[in-house]
């Protein structure tokens, strides 16, 4: 199963190596709800970057096993093999090359064991591709990501929350949504 061109990933690894994708433990509070709720043992972080999200959740859960996925950087490019009992991603699936995003949420949702957290941006990026393309390559509406969630994974969206995001002060034309949604595996 092929979730990324060799072309596109090495754009990754470029911006990655300029430390371009770096969100640390922004998102942790966002995720405590999640994690309060459904108490995982075991966490997968796709699109972990630089892997800051899950030092934050090793400091905030000590006992909780978290791995990451990036294939993106070069430390964390390597699938894990097992399922955990969450998947979360934050601000990656938009990240994903169109011609693989089926794909890569049927791979997803293959290792999700119980439920996951996703954080999809639904506006342009205000970084760039080396090749000129925005970071952003799918920029639709939260009801389309849904489409898509429901025709690509075997899960039940049990939690939907779509925040306004205006960056326009700081970035012209950075203006949109993000779509937090929680899946629980049917």
């Amino acid at each position: 199963m092929t979730i990324i061109n060799p072309d596109y990933q090495a754009q990754l690894s470029e911006m990655h190596g300029k430390g371009q994708f770096v969100r640390g433990g922004k998102l942790l509070k966002s995720l405590n709800p999640f994690f309060k709720e459904y108490q995982p043992v075991s966490v997968l972080d796709y699109g972990c970057g630089h892997g800051g999200l899950m030092a934050a959740l090793k400091q905030a859960y000590p006992t909780m096993q978290v791995e990451g996925y990036d294939p993106g950087n070069p430390v964390y490019n390597r699938m894990p093999k097992r399922s955990f009992d969450a998947v979360i991603s934050g601000d990656v699936f938009e990240h994903i090359e169109p011609e693989h995003l089926n794909a890569t949420l049927q791979l997803i949702d293959s290792k999700i064991l119980r439920c996951g957290w996703f954080r999809i941006a639904c506006y342009p990026a205000k970084k760039h591709l080396p090749d000129g393309r925005n970071a952003h390559l799918i920029i639709e509406s939260p009801d389309w990501w849904r489409t898509k969630i429901f025709s690509n994974m075997q899960v039940s969206i049990v939690h939907e929350h779509v925040i306004v995001v205006d960056k326009s002060h700081k970035w012209p034309g950075i203006v949109g949504q993000n779509y937090d949604v929680v899946v629980k595996k049917l």
